[in-house]
């Protein structure tokens, strides 16, 4: 299968592949914030909500206690070098004006994904997602714009129904809700994104082979 990405279909189905992950995407947040002050440990954690995307896009079933798997802690030196790429990259982007910081952001926006996902180097992951995204940078943008507009949108109607009902509790449990389905349709955005451009045409790539 080919890369091809649309703005509408990307967004709805990022929305379905989120509230159908919604609690195991709960559990792996919290789990993630209530150990986050651990050192070492809240290294690998991080690390491994960076696969969730990848998992994602996959459509594995997300066991929330996957980020204690030590796995994740064996791959920080590759992490932290990606890391640090991108930021060198960023900085003088920022510094030509907002207008290539965006281009480079959307070209390498799949790296982390690619390299925590396939196993590859810091460097070999960039070069893939540049490859990936080539093409279709401006959509990934539009995509990602409409989705905060439309989040926005949705999160502005709750809390004016939740200030009109004025119960204190209802609003706090309509708010938190909301901010966990927002926080899981993130993370299935970029799932869809992942695998409508990188997963699809390596499949299509190994089945030609």
């Amino acid at each position: 299968m080919e890369r091809k990405l649309e703005v509408i279909p990307s967004i709805t189905d990022a929305i379905a592949i989120g509230t159908k992950n919604v609690a195991s995407l709960l559990l792996a947040v919290l789990l993630f914030v209530i150990t986050a002050w651990i050192p070492y440990l809240n290294v690998g954690t991080c690390i491994a909500m960076s696969t969730l995307p990848g998992k994602l896009a996959k459509g594995e079933i997300i066991n929330p206690m996957f980020i204690f798997d030590s796995v994740y802690r064996r791959k920080m030196g590759n992490f932290f070098l990606l890391e640090g790429f991108m930021t060198m990259m960023m900085i003088p982007a920022f510094f030509l004006g907002i207008i290539p910081a965006i281009v480079l952001s959307m070209m390498y926006s799949l790296a982390l994904y690619i390299m925590l996902d396939c196993d590859v180097t810091p460097t070999e992951a960039l070069r893939l997602s540049d490859k990936a995204t080539y093409g279709f940078k401006w959509k990934i943008f539009a995509i990602e714009l409409l989705f905060c507009i439309a989040f926005g949108i949705v999160y502005a109607i709750v809390l004016a129904i939740a200030k009109a009902i004025n119960v204190d509790f209802i609003t706090f449990i309509l708010l938190i809700g909301m901010a966990v389905l927002g926080i899981s349709c993130v993370f299935s955005l970029y799932a869809v994104i992942y695998r409508n451009l990188f997963l699809n045409a390596q499949g299509a790539a190994e089945a030609a082979e």
